[in-house]
């Protein structure tokens, strides 16, 4: 027998559950025989490798991550600069407060 599978959020996604499904006792008998991605073909070892690839949600997760971190890293830095700065002012602003009294 031969069936075709298609659907899911992306391909990632399909390939995965594909891939789980073939782990399972119910279905030992499954097997991968090809697939196609973006009109280009791949062999079965290829569907096993793209269930490996992180789905468009773990993807849009880690840019996401990736772009907080720098900003979160820019915004560390100037506020650290800003708060030593003020912190030296308001010591001279103390020292020249003592120095009038």
């Amino acid at each position: 027998m031969l069936a075709m599978a298609w659907g899911g959020e992306d391909v990632v996604d399909l390939a995965k559950e594909l891939d789980r499904l073939v782990k399972l006792k119910e279905f030992d008998t499954l097997e991968f025989r090809g697939g196609a991605l973006d009109g280009s073909r791949l062999a079965a070892s290829d569907v096993t490798a793209v269930a490996k690839w992180p789905s468009r949600a773990e993807q849009l997760s880690i840019l996401s991550g990736q772009i907080s971190s720098v900003g979160s890293m820019l915004s560390g830095q100037l506020l650290s600069a800003g708060g030593a700065i003020a912190s030296q002012l308001k010591s001279r602003v103390e020292e020249l407060e003592k120095a009038e009294a």
